[in-house]
């Protein structure tokens, strides 16, 4: 029942928390960002991660919910271009669809595309967990003057605190 009351907007929403969690369990000291503009202006992802207090290797994810699945090629090849060591595309609630490996991997094959899994229990509760591990993309060490840039100049809505 509880799905039938909210929107794809509000699932979407809970499963960024997930998702949120998710990395705060696997990273080291990371700095969480909701729906951040990245690398630029022009650009959003649904939850960026910085890892070690902002000054690690940068982890985004696009979530997808219900009808959204439909959209899935186009947005791999969108998280093919964002800069990122790590990219994850969050499926919630699915238990069906699964992505073309060939899709998760970047053109000179150094990097795959991590899959999500974001589920609820009986009881409403969240969690999330690999279904595809990723695979670190090659990034210029220039990306870290990007994200020093980006971390002074926001604050996160998720901070691990050393």
């Amino acid at each position: 029942m509880r799905k039938a009351l909210l929107s794809s907007e509000q699932q979407e929403a809970r499963a960024k928390n997930a998702v949120a969690d998710f990395l705060s369990r696997q990273l080291i000291v990371p700095k969480v960002f909701f729906d951040a503009q990245w690398p630029n202006r022009s650009s959003r992802v649904d939850v960026l991660a910085v890892d070690r207090s902002g000054s690690g290797e940068i982890h985004v994810v696009e979530i997808k919910v219900g009808t959204a699945l439909k959209d899935i090629p186009n947005v791999l090849a969108h998280l093919v271009e964002v800069p990122a060591h790590f990219k994850y595309v969050a499926l919630f609630e699915n238990r069906t669809y699964r992505p073309d490996n060939r899709a998760l991997y970047a053109s000179d094959g150094m990097g795959r595309i991590g899959v999500i899994q974001v589920k609820e229990d009986a009881a409403g509760n969240l969690s999330a967990e690999y279904s595809v591990r990723p695979e670190r993309f090659k990034l210029d060490s220039s990306i870290f003057k990007v994200v020093d840039r980006f971390t002074a100049s926001r604050l996160p809505n998720l901070e691990v605190r050393p």
